[in-house]
């Protein structure tokens, strides 16, 4: 018997999920980003961030300060809700509105010395939880399924872009 088999023989009766399901590739691939985000919200609970909310703290600090709507843009954030994103990060002054250098008509979001000292420590725990989700893994496996994702990720983000 394979370790899927025998993984599914040992869920709870009524929790086994059926094979036409087990087998589409969204289900499985929305299950274990869901399972993440739970593991990465609990760890990152003491800092009050979600994993979108350290993502795109990461992103200013490699990017440097750029308008909303082209941080929305890269990290695939609707417009509604990066406003409220960065509204809620403001607030809790992790980033603040400046005008942009270039373009009087844009803001551009910079983070605040508050927010380059929490990035760290939130960086810290959001990679131990993607640790500790991995875990249940081999690290072959964890390695492997890093460079899939990337591949596809980076494959199709340069396919959406040359179609533009």
């Amino acid at each position: 018997m394979t370790p899927l088999a025998k993984m599914k023989r040992a869920l709870p009766e009524g929790q086994d999920i059926p094979e036409p399901i087990l087998n589409r590739m969204g289900f499985l691939l929305n299950r274990a980003a869901y399972k993440l985000r739970e593991t990465m919200e609990r760890a990152l609970a003491p800092h009050g961030l979600t994993g979108k909310d350290l993502g795109i703290l990461l992103f200013i600090r490699e990017k440097g300060a750029l308008p909303q709507q082209e941080i929305g843009k890269c990290m695939h954030v609707d417009r509604t809700t990066m406003v409220d994103i960065i509204d809620d990060l403001e607030k809790r002054g992790l980033v603040e509105r400046k005008s942009h250098p270039t373009d009087r008509r844009a803001h551009a979001i910079y983070l605040t010395a508050r927010g380059k000292e929490i990035l760290p420590q939130a960086l810290h725990l959001g990679k131990a939880a993607e640790r500790k989700f991995l875990s249940l893994l081999p690290a072959r496996d964890r390695k492997e399924i890093f460079r899939i994702l990337k591949h596809l990720v980076l494959s199709h983000h340069l396919h959406e872009a040359n179609k533009e």
